[in-house]
């Protein structure tokens, strides 16, 4: 064995005293802040206060939904309705909904508690009366409502009207 390859090696001495960089802390790699305290103050209200604002605005301008009454009536009843094998009727609790406008009501939409919906697809004729089955309004994950469960305490019916605006009815029970 050599006696170079023994012995531990003296730190370099190329490394000078007047070298600037030995004597710099290590450089972050942490965000720095960019704005200035008013700045950030200004760019947090900005983004809360102009949605705010927007809406407002909005609703200054179309109104609320409950202003453009649907010419409907609603009712909760007991009815025989057709069974599965359509030879016989049973009595069934429904909801019971009338069309009062000289005009046909498109996108019908009903709501029981207002959790329990159901869309009605094809429009609303003249003085045409539709029959649904409480057991037909489901939740957004699928539950049905189950007659006799709960009691019904409001239905709410919104449909198109001609103008182009939502017709809103709500009904408390």
């Amino acid at each position: 064995m050599s006696e170079s390859s023994a012995s531990p090696t003296p730190p370099s001495a190329s490394v000078s005293e007047s070298d600037p960089e030995v004597h710099e802390p290590p450089r972050s790699i942490a965000p720095t802040p960019q704005l200035s305290t008013r700045g950030l103050f200004l760019a947090l209200a900005t983004v809360c206060f102009v949605p705010l604002f927007g809406l407002s605005l909005y609703a200054v301008i179309f109104g609320k939904a409950s202003e453009h009454e649907l010419p409907v009536e609603i009712l909760i009843d007991r009815r025989p309705l057709l069974t599965i094998e359509g030879n016989s009727k049973l009595l069934d609790d429904v909801v019971v909904v009338t069309n009062e406008a000289d005009f046909e009501i498109p996108n019908i939409t009903m709501n029981l508690n207002g959790q329990y919906f159901l869309y009605q697809d094809k429009p609303l004729a003249v003085g045409e009366t539709l029959v649904l089955r409480q057991a037909a309004f489901a939740t957004k994950s699928s539950q049905f409502w189950v007659p006799g469960r709960y009691p019904i305490t409001e239905i709410t019916v919104t449909g198109k009207l001609p103008t182009g605006a939502r017709g809103v009815k709500e009904v408390q029970f």
